[in-house]
This record gives C-alpha cells, structure tokens and sequence, in this order.
C-alpha cells in the first residue's frame, strides 16, 4: 500500500529544488515551526510553499519543467503497457482518480494533457485571475450547505486549497497548485499529448497520439472536463476572445489598456468571472491602476440574467452579489453595467466587435463548452455505471473498449437523492467540484486492477 506521507520521486526533487534556493524557501522553512500541527512533515513543507509567492511561483516553474522535458516524457510513454491505466486529461477529476487510485495500492497511472501545462482549468494561467464558486473553509468533502465541510476538497491529496490561503473565495492558481502538487505525488504526466483515437488492441487499448507513436494501455479515463469554448470558432482572438483566451490576457501585463467599451455574452459563471475582471472585482491584474485601466462600460449580452440591481441580489448566489451594486446608476444616472436581456452574436471588424450596430473595443464569448472529438470515445458509445448499492459515479463504453467517462465530462443527471438534498436547485451543481469529485473518488476505490490477461 503506498504511503501517503511519503514524497514521491517527483515531489522529493521538487522539495530539493526549493531548499536550494533561499528566497523561494523562506516559506517552507517558516511552516516547518509549526510541523506539529500537520500529519506529516509533507504536507508542512507543501503548505509552507504554496503559502509564499515566490516558493510558490518557483516550484510552479519546477514541475513545468520536469513535465515538458522531453526524455523522461518518452520514457514515461514506453514504459506504458496493457496492465497500466491512462487518463486523458490533467484537471481535477485526473487529480482525483490518480490519488485514490494509488492509495488504493494500485500502480501510478500515466496521465495526458494535450495543453503545455498540466492542471486542467484552473490552471489556463499562471496568474490568478478569476476566483472559485465555493467558499474556502478547512475540512473534508461535503455537501453545500455543510458549514463543516470542504467544497474545494481533493480527495487523497497532499494538501489541500484550504491549505494556501485565507480568502473568502480562493483563485484558480490556488486550485490549480493543490491538483498539480497530487498529479507530481500520484501520476506520471505528459505534456504537449494530444489524444487522436482509442481503439480495441486485445484486452487492452491503443492510443493514438499526435506526433508520438501508438501508447497501449489496459483501461483509459477520460477527464476532459466541460470542455472546449463552444464558439471558439467565432472568435478571432483579438477583438473577439473566448473565456480561456480573455482569462490569458488579463494574466499579462496591463490586459485592459486601451479598453473603454466592452461586451460579455453569455449567463453562466464564466460571464460574471469576465464581467468581474472589467470591473475590477476579480484577482489584481500585473501591472494594472484603476487611474490607467478603468474600463468605462460592460454591456452584458444574457437572456438568463437579472437587470436591476434589486433583481441581483434576490436571484443571484451569494458569490456574485458584488456585480450586482454596478447595476444601480450613480447620482446622475450613470452606470457602467447593462444587462441587455438578450443574446448575440458579435462579428469582428478591424479593430473592433460589432453586437446589433454597437461597436466594442473588445468581446468576450462566454456561450458554453462543446466536446471535442475523439475517435472511439463519442458519447454515445457510454452508459451510466453505478458501483454497489446503485450509485452512479461516472460512465462506461458500453461496447468492447475498457474506458470510463468521468467528472463534468460524464454528463452525469442529477439523482433523486440530489434533488431531495437541495443539491439540483442549481443547475450549475451539475458539474461542481463537491458533487463531482466523490463519484470520481468511489469509481478509483473500486475498480478491479488492470492486469495483462
């Protein structure tokens, strides 16, 4: 059985690197005062790291690093055999299913990520730049609601978010730390992997990968998340973004200058993230004044959303309440958010975004995710899977090919007992971290191991 407070080979080398370097070791060296309070000497060292932004941005760079180089990631693709599992994906629910695998007592599995960084979405940006949905307290998993309870928990892994700060709301980089420290401690990663197909090679798969030869494996999760942007096709990534593309920009330098006229379109949670980054709510941006870089009016393109303030504050979570002042004109009239209860479609012109004859120095598309194809891994092919007593916890191809769907890309409905639970009231619970990650967590604990047979 593996040893949960033992660093693997990866985390050990990470730990070296950081004590090497005396400024981005202060943190480490700080929390180890207080290594009594911890389980372990570990999780005292990781929490001390992530604690301190330079530790952390170092040790960012560290596994960036190991996952790119090129020698250990051919090594890692040929030692692949049909008794080793292979997960598509690098967010959350990868982080996920690898710990509780390996804690289970079985090997590491190898994990692919088509990006350059490993970490899935929370990790688009090496900067923070918009926050979570649930409220960061100490804990275990739960439900909402559960003052007790952890709804950013990960399960199995070396530390957790409550561990690396102390917001209200934590950032996207401090998720995208706690599954990239699990991934190191849990998995074997490669970057730069994009999956073309899965097919049936005996007991086990082959994969297709771009520019890589055939990987065969014994079983594949698929972790791919939402998604990718579902009008990515639409934007021309200057005038007109998606929310990945506008989340990269407002991680560099000065990402609102020049901006006075802009438009969100979309309702979900991705558009209020972008709306609070025009309004300066979101995480600080680099190098970014309110005196430089206001922007002087968001027109906000939903047919889901409230339009006066008074509507806000009875309809919307508590989460996003802060939008909502901005919807009330100051003394004389003004205000610098519409809601206009409609959708659009933008069409890029030089320089600008057209929406229904008004022009905009920029446009954020925030419309919802589509899949991307996979050859052997349509939807279609999958069917629920429930584990004993007749929980659902993900889905399985239900021809011949040892593969499951798991997290938000299971597309799992909600239960009667979510329903009864309070769970299903918002829709956008569907795909949420504390409904999602104990499924992913029951599916890794009770598979039968890969074997060659």
């Amino acid at each position: 059985m593996f040893d949960p407070f033992e660093p693997s080979a990866q985390i050990e080398s990470l730990l070296t690197a950081v004590a090497s370097r005396p400024a981005a070791s202060a943190g480490m060296r700080a929390m180890m005062q207080r290594e009594s309070e911890f389980p372990s000497p570990l999780q005292a060292k990781l929490t001390g790291i992530a604690l301190d932004p330079n530790g952390r941005e170092f040790a960012d760079q560290v596994l960036d690093a190991y996952w790119s180089d090129e020698p250990r990631q051919q090594e890692a693709l040929s030692s692949s055999s049909t008794d080793r599992e292979v997960i598509i994906g690098s967010g959350f629910h990868a982080a996920v299913y690898a710990a509780v695998r390996v804690l289970c007592g079985c090997p590491k599995p190898l994990v692919l990520e088509r990006n350059e960084r490993a970490g899935g979405t929370f990790a688009m940006t090496a900067r923070p730049t918009f926050y979570l949905n649930s409220r960061n307290r100490g804990g275990s998993a739960g439900l909402a609601g559960d003052q007790r309870a952890s709804l950013n928990y990960l399960p199995g892994a070396p530390i957790q978010a409550a561990n690396v700060s102390m917001l209200e709301y934590q950032t996207n980089t401090d998720m995208a730390f706690i599954i990239r420290l699990a991934l190191a401690q849990f998995a074997d990663v490669v970057t730069n992997a994009k999956v073309r197909s899965v097919l049936r090679d005996g007991t086990g798969v082959e994969i297709q990968i771009d520019d890589r030869d055939p990987l065969f494996a014994g079983r594949v999760i698929d972790a791919r998340g939402l998604g990718d942007p579902t009008d990515q096709d639409v934007a021309n990534g200057t005038t007109i973004l998606t929310f990945p593309q506008f989340m990269q920009r407002m991680a560099t330098m000065w990402p609102l200058l020049g901006l006075r006229r802009v438009a969100v379109v979309g309702g979900g949670d991705a558009a209020k993230c972008a709306v609070e980054s025009f309004l300066g709510i979101a995480p600080q941006p680099f190098m970014a004044a309110a005196a430089l870089d206001s922007v002087d009016l968001v027109d906000w393109y939903s047919d889901q959303l409230p339009t006066t303030c008074e509507g806000w504050q009875q309809d919307i979570r508590g989460r996003y309440q802060a939008i909502g002042r901005y919807l009330r004109p100051d003394r004389l009239g003004v205000r610098r958010l519409t809601v206009l209860g409609r959708r659009a479609q933008p069409v890029a012109l030089p320089g600008m975004g057209l929406i229904d004859g008004r022009t905009y120095d920029l446009v954020v598309l925030c419309t919802g995710n589509r899949e991307t194809d996979i050859d052997g891994l349509d939807f279609g092919s999958f069917d629920e899977y429930a584990i004993a007593g007749g929980n659902v916890v993900a889905r399985q191809h239900y021809y011949n090919l040892p593969a499951f769907r798991v997290g938000p890309h299971a597309r799992l409905p909600f239960t009667a007992q979510e329903r009864e639970d309070g769970v299903a009231d918002i829709s956008a619970n569907a795909v949420s971290m504390f409904r999602t990650a104990s499924k992913t967590a029951a599916l890794a604990a009770t598979l039968p191991a890969v074997t060659r047979d």
